[in-house]
């Protein structure tokens, strides 16, 4: 008895240091990388476009754009970020904060979302009672992975996008269980606010939808009137938060709802090899730009790397910062590490969301496990087909999806308490190893 209980109180101590580290790592992140390094449609503050020139249009005092926004690179992107942004660097400057200082604290703002993030990542493991070793595999993942370690230092729309796609994967639980007034606006605006940060965030929408739809549909036929007008008042308050920018841009300019323009350093190589070729000779990713003979083009292979590196080579960055020897070296041998152990829990977690999603022993709940597939399978569908249909190397990144890496770390999580003792020490030996090689990268990082 006694033994147990202080192994209850040593996973519990773990998992807060588990929630401490992520937290040290995003902040420390921040510390050390400027806002304009490792960015991703951002190019710079001072600079004539790109998502921090989008800040500094709000900034300097217009409120809505009134020219055609594909003639400024990064301004057809929903401005909620942006005017965000540039109502907190008017707010620092208030209280006497010089203004280059105050641009650079934009990533506060990022970080914070990535808190919040990480706040009801917990709460959703918490929801299912996930709880002891369980619960620290999937917690420890959402604290440390290297993709949200990223985003918290990423000054453009995607961390608030996915900070609000996660809020409402969450309130979408919420909401069947106690579909009130409440819930419903609450799921509502965060839908909302999320399409108005990046229409991406419409991507938790099919599965929510199959919620409404099916506590409509086993609601009995006194509660039709009542769920039907929750329904118009969430579509009243949801899809003018979401589309108003998209659909002014294309009644005054013309730009297509969905537009995207062309960018990304280009992919030549055949499907087969997108999809079977996964030979790499190193953890980073390929690029030209690099040295290296090829843009990065296998799908997996791009996931995978945008997730743990982004679009960087972490060791080439140690040899330019003057650590070409030894510290070079440490960084590739770290990077590999984490690229197979990170690459190991991944097909781990994918097997256990299959495995979770079909059978009713790891989720009683029939409905929750079809909106939690209804989600993966959306949202990896259009992933995977963004990745194919585009000659690009951009559209492999990872951040597109990280809101669902919490699921997939609840889906871990939850097999794994009910699995044998030779997957628990499997996934516990590979989160170990991912966990400490994580912090290793992102601290050797510093030196760049």
């Amino acid at each position: 008895m006694e033994s147990g209980t202080k192994k209850k109180k040593a996973i519990k101590l773990c998992t807060v240091m588990a929630g401490l580290t992520g937290v040290f790592l995003r902040a420390f992140y921040v510390y050390y990388t400027p806002s304009w390094l490792r960015q991703h449609d951002v190019i710079g503050f001072g600079a004539d476009e790109g998502q921090a020139a989008f800040i500094e249009y709000f900034y300097n005092g217009h409120f809505l754009i009134d020219f055609d926004p594909r003639q400024r690179w990064g301004f057809f992107q929903p401005p909620l970020h942006h005017m965000i942004s540039a109502a907190w660097i008017h707010l620092q400057e208030s209280i006497g904060i010089a203004y280059a200082a105050a641009c650079e604290n934009v990533q506060l703002l990022t970080l914070a979302y990535g808190l919040i993030a990480l706040l009801f990542a917990f709460m959703m493991c918490r929801y299912f009672d996930l709880g002891g070793s369980s619960l620290l595999i999937a917690f420890a993942l959402c604290a440390v992975h290297p993709g949200f370690i990223q985003m918290s230092g990423s000054i453009n729309n995607d961390m608030l996008a996915i900070m609000f796609s996660i809020m409402s994967i969450y309130f979408g639980l919420k909401w069947y269980d106690e579909p009130s007034w409440r819930h419903t606006m609450v799921l509502a605006l965060t839908i909302g606010l999320g399409m108005m940060a990046k229409l991406s965030a419409a991507l938790v929408a099919p599965a929510i939808a199959f919620l409404f739809i099916t506590k409509w549909i086993l609601s009995g036929k006194e509660w039709i009137v009542s769920y039907l007008v929750k329904y118009i008042a969430f579509i009243a308050v949801c899809a003018p938060l979401g589309l108003w920018s998209p659909v002014r841009n294309l009644l005054r300019f013309g730009v297509p709802v969905n537009f995207t323009p062309e960018v990304g350093e280009p992919v030549t190589a055949a499907m087969w090899q997108r999809v079977f070729d996964i030979r790499t000779g190193k953890p980073f990713v390929y690029m030209e730009k690099y040295g290296d003979p090829y843009n990065e083009f296998n799908i997996f292979l791009g996931m995978m790397k945008t997730s743990l590196f982004g679009d960087q080579d972490f060791s080439l960055a140690m040899s330019e910062a003057g650590h070409s020897g030894a510290g070079a070296a440490v960084m590739s041998v770290t990077g590999w590490i984490l690229l197979l152990s990170g690459t190991l829990l991944a097909v781990l977690a994918l097997y256990a969301t299959i495995r979770v999603i079909f059978s009713n022993k790891y989720i009683g709940n029939g409905v929750f496990r079809a909106y939690l597939g209804i989600l993966y399978v959306t949202s990896m569908a259009v992933y995977v087909n963004f990745m194919l249909s585009s000659g690009s190397y951009s559209s492999m990144d990872f951040r597109y999806v990280l809101y669902l890496l919490p699921v997939e770390a609840l889906m871990l999580g939850i097999y794994t308490s009910g699995s044998g003792r030779a997957f628990k020490e499997t996934v516990a030996g590979s989160t170990a190893v991912f966990v400490f090689t994580t912090a290793a990268v992102y601290t050797m990082l510093s030196l760049t």
